[in-house]
């Protein structure tokens, strides 16, 4: 089983049901077993504010959702999160491919790089950083804590985790 495998499988046996994408190379694998499993609703989006309110609507019809997105996408998305889920205290679960971490190969991905974790803290937004997939079984603890306090949550995947695979390239 591949990371992008691992990975989605560790998402789904959390609960997670109603997923939004935005493309993004490394999410790629998980985008292409989202397309095909039966059991989850998928759609992809063309700008993570929009996913942020179809998820909102979604987990107001009593679904566990998350929005897949490179951390480019949370600028985009950042007034619609805050606006939105945090103040009505709407748990969307994000998966982040976070660029611009060590071992990225495109300058321009490292201003937002540095910035996406003080912006995730800035806007209350709680993150757990996965290094490898050695540490998959560590996004239960934060999608419980999600759902469980009604908050949005923030997974981090850096360049150390999908590099480990070779997935992403």
């Amino acid at each position: 089983m591949n990371v992008s495998e691992r990975l989605y499988s560790k998402l789904k046996s959390s609960g997670l049901d109603f997923f939004v994408s935005v493309p993004c190379k490394f999410l790629d694998g998980i985008i292409s077993i989202l397309e095909k499993d039966k059991e989850v609703i998928y759609t992809p989006v063309t700008r993570e504010e929009e996913g942020v309110g179809i998820l909102a609507g979604a987990f107001l019809a009593g679904k566990r959702p998350a929005l897949l997105m490179q951390n480019s996408g949370l600028g985009n998305s950042i007034n619609a999160i805050c606006s939105l889920l945090n103040y009505y205290e709407i748990p969307v679960v994000i998966v982040i491919s976070h660029r611009g971490t060590a071992g990225e190969k495109i300058e321009a991905q490292l201003p937002m790089g540095k910035a996406t974790v003080k912006l995730l803290e800035a806007s209350g937004i709680p993150c757990r950083e996965i290094k490898k997939s050695s540490e998959i079984q560590l996004v239960d603890e934060l999608i419980n804590q999600g759902f469980s306090q009604n908050r949005t949550v923030a997974l981090l995947f850096p360049q150390s985790f999908w590099a480990e695979s070779g997935e992403g390239r």
